[in-house]
């Protein structure tokens, strides 16, 4: 019976050191998210994302999260700026421009879904905006340098809102997608051997 007693409380300490945060988690730290690490701005910095076109007015603040503490404002005036992320051969690049305040943009994610054919691969696209309302304002998504929407120009107020959808593209080479997979069957079997304690 102290046995018992003993391994439960070792068991529940173990879960809650699991459960500690060491850094704050972002919702598009998935283990299929292709994009890097810093999907979701938790750096507190650019780092991960290739900037270009019109900088100014833009950064990464904890007033923009939408999930953990930090998210992207973006915010340059007269000419639109550029955050672009490489996804296994495919370029995913937000093109912006918020003259009288700042698009929110966190939460970022891109996941393979299937192949298409030789080569061809279907990707999920996930993110999370937010808009101000003021005019003039453009925000468009583009892969592989085609606009995919959504394509908003003077777009009105709105909170935080999910924008996604399937995109064709490079499919990734057969031995990172081995690797990707052998990954969560792995974690599925940590959580399988979790469950059956």
């Amino acid at each position: 019976m102290k046995l018992r007693n003993v391994t439960l409380l070792l068991l529940v300490a173990a879960l809650a050191i699991m459960a500690t945060p060491v850094l704050a988690q972002d919702a598009c730290q998935t283990a299929n998210n292709l994009l890097g690490p810093n999907c979701g701005f938790e750096t507190g910095t650019f780092a991960g994302w290739t900037q270009s076109g019109n900088l100014g007015f833009t950064g990464v603040s904890t007033a923009y999260a939408f999930s953990g503490n930090f998210g992207a404002f973006l915010g340059p005036v007269g000419s639109d700026g550029y955050l672009t992320q490489s996804v296994w051969g495919n370029t995913l690049s937000f093109q912006f421009r918020q003259d009288p305040s700042y698009w929110g943009l966190d939460s970022t994610s891109a996941t393979f879904f299937g192949s298409c054919g030789a080569g061809c691969g279907i990707y999920f696209v996930d993110f999370w905006l937010s808009s101000p309302g003021g005019t003039p304002n453009d925000f468009t998504v583009l892969w592989n340098g085609s606009d995919v929407g959504p394509s908003l120009i003077d777009a009105g107020a709105f909170g935080y809102t999910e924008f996604n959808g399937y995109v064709y593209g490079n499919t990734p080479e057969p031995s990172s997608l081995i690797l990707m997979g052998s990954g969560l069957l792995g974690l599925a079997g940590v959580v399988r051997r979790k469950l059956t304690l």
